[in-house]
């Protein structure tokens, strides 16, 4: 069985780890994802930080767009697939009206094809999801603690205070 391959940014040797449970069709994703963005990036550059981004392939109906997109993104170029997913979140009410949408963008914007692992990949996130309990997107771990916000109320200032707050304490 091959070895499933996660979009991770950072070394896997920093003393952090920052797991994002997150679909792209999701608002409350969006917020956390550019607050994650925006905070993280020096953190990973510094070398204290790993982010490890899992889409999750949830069935409901308004996220199952965001599983779509996700079949389209190469993980083995990691730094260009963060600039599709910067690109998808900040074109996510165009995209989300329909799966023709989602699927022109992909194919004919994006010049982009399906990927051969993205089965794969979908379902050990799902089987993951499962045994760590994880109902809900966004969730957030870091070092394998949850990272406690309100995705429905917190918008991206008050996520990337606490995510800073969090990761401070850590180092």
């Amino acid at each position: 069985m091959t070895e499933v391959k996660y979009l991770t940014f950072g070394s896997e040797n920093a003393p952090i780890t920052v797991e994002s449970f997150i679909n792209f069709a999701c608002p409350f994703c969006k917020n956390y994802f550019k607050a994650a963005d925006s905070v993280l990036a020096p953190y990973i550059e510094s070398g204290d930080v790993q982010h490890v981004v899992k889409h999750f392939d949830k069935t409901k109906q308004a996220l199952l767009k965001g599983t779509v997109a996700n079949i389209y993104l190469n993980y083995d170029e990691p730094e260009e697939t963060l600039a599709i997913i910067r690109q998808l979140y900040d074109t996510q009410d165009q995209w989300k009206v329909s799966f023709t949408a989602i699927e022109d963008k992909m194919i004919n914007e994006l010049n982009l094809t399906p990927q051969k692992d993205a089965d794969a990949r979908s379902l050990a996130i799902n089987e993951e999801t499962f045994e760590r309990g994880i109902k809900g997107i966004p969730t957030v771990f870091i070092n394998e603690e949850k990272f406690e916000f309100d995705p429905l109320k917190d918008k991206q200032d008050k996520i990337e205070t606490l995510l800073n707050e969090a990761i401070s304490k850590l180092k």
